[in-house]
């Protein structure tokens, strides 16, 4: 092929490639026209798929459920949250996604990839050094937390059916077990803990209270004789108290004595009533108030001057005048008692605080070192008490049917596979070929307008399909009339449409040739041609050779199922 019909070929095929949308009936055609490569392919490939699927080991799988129940220190609800955080027991210490991570490292199941490896070596006879702890978690188990729940779905996959069981039994047993030896590890660390501070607050504990005292002491102040002293009389706010009550005290002492002072004859009643109120002076309060019964039912018998009265009135008079000076003289005593509280209650402000400050420091390290025994005792309990470990919802059961590898897909992929292979290699053979199938293609790459097509396998309607060609095209040309075949159609199919054609055009001169030089000798040309065998350069060399004689062509004659 020239220069100048490959650039017209490439210029067409390009044109024809970005302008022309997939004809569907030409890949029906195409995949018809291959049925055979394609079929070949297509069972070589489902071959191999039946090689592969009934030569791969089948994959079982087993699962079973369990419950994760929350970290320790969720039974302790009496633990002090703030020194279980400390310690490290407490339900934020571990979240659920942290504790399926512990789950899933060589530290718990570690045990249970060596059981594996010993089961399969056995069973193999040989060593399973190969096999690496990550890839056979990765490849063989599933562990899933349902979203929401505390729920642990694990599955469990192997080639070897008889082993799956065994292996979940072990899983479901050593997730039981770490769940309690978590559990106790994280109370021991806990007990360490408290152990370890409450020697620590009990030595603190004794050292301050032990200061306090000493300072008591030194200055006089009420010595501490245990702890539940601190905080009543050794409290420098008590002595604070005393001194304010003692104060108070000798005002109200002071101001009894002044309404004593200014009491009259007739106020009589009033440091009677007075004097009721204080124990001491009780009885001659008492036999005042008798000498008053008497005289009041003395006066309902005698008159004020009868000499019974009269003695009762100086008896009573004297008992008032004693009853004043006693009450006087004891409201006195108190006061004196008050005034010397008072002072000794007084201390320069910086020894109060100073007191204040140890006291305080003694009651918080005993509070602590309280707390933190009662924090150990609960503890203690806890370890001491059994626990139920994780619970099982669903006991670890094997699967009835393997989980892969599934034959039907690997069938279907196979099967799939071949006739895709098999339609690309039908694509290459055909492009090699370079073999025109399509009337469509035939228009656009000889650029002639189609005028009619003839079956190669239905002669008998051919006259019907030429007549109406010589009718409406071909009778008002004038001229002779030149056929030029391309393509290796075969003579005797030739030599029938020149009959077919001379017989409806008559006198006028008809030719069938596959040579050009010969058509120049006629005015009319047709193209004639016939896909499935007709080659691309072989058309596009013809078109190519009449554009540069300028041959004008009447159409385009084609034929089909001629093979």
């Amino acid at each position: 092929m020239n220069t100048n019909q490959q650039l017209f070929f490439k210029e067409n095929r390009d044109e024809l490639g970005t302008e022309e949308e997939i004809d569907l009936k030409q890949f029906y055609n195409f995949l018809l026209r291959n049925t055979k490569l394609i079929g070949i392919f297509a069972s070589l490939g489902l071959f191999i798929s039946c090689l592969i699927a009934f030569n791969t080991k089948r994959v079982w799988q087993g699962e079973f459920q369990i419950v994760l129940e929350g970290s320790s220190s969720s039974s302790l609800p009496s633990v002090n949250q703030r020194i279980a955080r400390i310690v490290g027991i407490t339900p934020e210490a571990n979240s659920l996604e942290t504790e399926i991570g512990i789950l899933k490292s060589p530290s718990v199941l570690m045990n249970v990839f060596e059981f594996v490896k010993t089961n399969k070596s056995e069973k193999t006879n040989s060593s399973m050094q190969g096999l690496r702890f990550k890839k056979w978690r990765k490849d063989s188990l599933d562990i899933i937390l349902e979203k929401g729940t505390t729920i642990l779905n694990l599955a469990y996959k192997d080639t070897d059916k008889d082993l799956i069981l065994p292996v979940l039994n072990n899983i479901s047993s050593t997730y039981q077990g770490f769940a309690e030896k978590k559990r106790i590890r994280s109370l021991e660390l806990g007990l360490d803990y408290f152990k370890e501070q409450i020697s620590v607050y009990k030595n603190k504990s004794i050292l301050s209270l032990s200061k306090a005292q000493k300072f008591a002491t030194d200055n006089d102040l009420v010595i501490i004789q245990d702890e539940s002293t601190i905080n009543s009389t050794g409290n420098p706010a008590n002595i604070e108290t005393i001194r304010v009550k003692a104060a108070n005290q000798i005002r109200i002492i002071d101001q009894q004595l002044v309404q004593i002072s200014n009491l009259k004859d007739k106020s009589d009643d009033q440091i009677i009533y007075s004097a009721s109120t204080i124990p001491e002076m009780l009885d001659l309060s008492n036999k005042l108030k008798d000498i008053d019964t008497k005289l009041a039912r003395l006066r309902v018998i005698y008159k004020d001057n009868d000499k019974t009265i009269q003695k009762s009135i100086k008896e009573r008079a004297f008992l008032i005048d004693l009853l004043k000076k006693q009450v006087v003289g004891f409201l006195k005593a108190r006061k004196a008692d008050a005034q010397a509280r008072m002072k000794a209650a007084e201390r320069p402000e910086i020894v109060l605080i100073e007191y204040k400050m140890l006291l305080s420091n003694a009651l918080k390290d005993q509070s602590t070192l309280d707390d933190l025994e009662s924090q150990n005792r609960l503890l203690l309990l806890e370890k001491a008490r059994s626990k139920e470990p994780w619970k099982l919802i669903t006991n670890p059961t094997l699967l009835p049917y393997p989980v892969a590898p599934s034959r039907k897909k690997i069938l279907a992929l196979g099967l799939f596979c071949g006739i895709f292979l098999g339609t690309g290699v039908a694509m290459i053979s055909e492009k090699r070929k370079n073999i025109i199938y399509s009337i469509s293609e035939l228009e656009a790459l000889g650029q002639w307008n189609f005028i009619v097509e003839l079956s190669g396998n239905q002669k008998k309607y051919w006259d019907k399909s030429l007549n109406l060609l010589v009718t409406n095209q071909l009778l008002d040309v004038n001229g002779s009339i030149a056929l030029i075949a391309i393509g290796e159609i075969n003579n005797s199919l030739l030599e029938e449409l020149y009959k077919s054609l001379k017989d409806l055009l008559g006198n006028c001169e008809l030719i069938v040739t596959k040579d050009l030089l010969e058509s120049n000798k006629f005015t009319n040309l047709i193209v004639l041609t016939a896909y499935g065998i007709t080659r691309r350069d072989e058309l596009l060399d013809t078109n190519i050779k009449l554009l540069l004689q300028k041959e004008s062509v009447l159409g385009l004659l084609t034929l089909n199922n001629i093979n």
